[in-house]
């Protein structure tokens, strides 16, 4: 069954990623590197790499999408039957007959194990960044999407979510959360623009690792979706 399956981990990486220390990670055999923010710029991590600015995509956004330019990227334009994005510092800490595992359980997604925040997230992102930009992204899920108002302010009350845009999925599954994911993105983006600060103007990527969590938290009985730890290199 595994050979008919064909499994591919996009890792996002740019030409600004400082060089890791020592040899602490040896890349798998099913990731690549995918470079974003590739229409930014006329350098390229080495010869031949993958970028984010081929096919149709949204590299030009990546000073405020940051590595969601290459989720976008691998929802418009990849083929594998399951599909997955890490970053170059972070990977997921994986078995290596994981896509064998994922078939034989009928696995949906494999997301980061959540983290805990204070003292909640709704608060945490309030605190953190830009309180009326939350405020905006809550009323445009109000308005435009009354369904999930609800069960979203209450997920976001709590405490735990999956980070760094990182996960693998079935391809359909990980097309489905981007059909949901960028029109709520791209609004809010529209609304708010962009910011003088380059830290908070990356708030399309910071909320999107709530509403990721969200999307398939609120979708539990719809997916199976399981946890996995992940690196991080220096």
């Amino acid at each position: 069954m595994k050979e008919n399956k064909t499994a591919r981990i996009y890792v996002a990486s740019s030409i600004y990623d400082k060089p890791l220390k020592g040899e602490s990670y040896s890349p798998r055999k099913d990731e690549a590197v995918l470079q974003v923010g590739a229409a930014l710029t006329d350098q390229r991590i080495y010869s031949g790499v993958m970028t984010d600015d081929t096919g149709e995509n949204i590299s030009k956004k990546n000073q405020q999408y940051c590595e969601l330019t290459g989720l976008y990227w691998i929802w418009k334009n990849a083929r594998e039957d399951y599909v997955g994005m890490v970053q170059y510092r972070r990977h997921f800490l994986l078995p290596e007959n994981w896509l064998e595992r994922m078939i034989e359980n009928d696995i949906d997604v494999i997301l980061p194990v959540p983290l805990y925040v204070a003292p909640c997230l709704s608060k945490n992102y309030r605190e953190r960044h830009i309180a009326s930009d939350w405020d905006f992204l809550m009323e445009h899920i109000r308005k435009n999407l009354p369904a999930e108002y609800e069960p979203a302010t209450k997920f976001f009350d709590g405490s735990l979510y999956s980070p760094c845009n990182m996960l693998i999925a079935k391809k359909p599954i990980f097309d489905e959360l981007c059909s949901w994911l960028f029109p709520i993105l791209d609004a809010v983006a529209a609304h708010i623009g962009r910011k003088e600060d380059k830290y908070q103007n990356r708030y399309p990527g910071f909320m999107s690792e709530r509403l990721m969590t969200y999307f398939f938290e609120g979708r539990k009985r719809q997916y199976n979706v399981v946890y996995a730890n992940k690196n991080f290199l220096i």
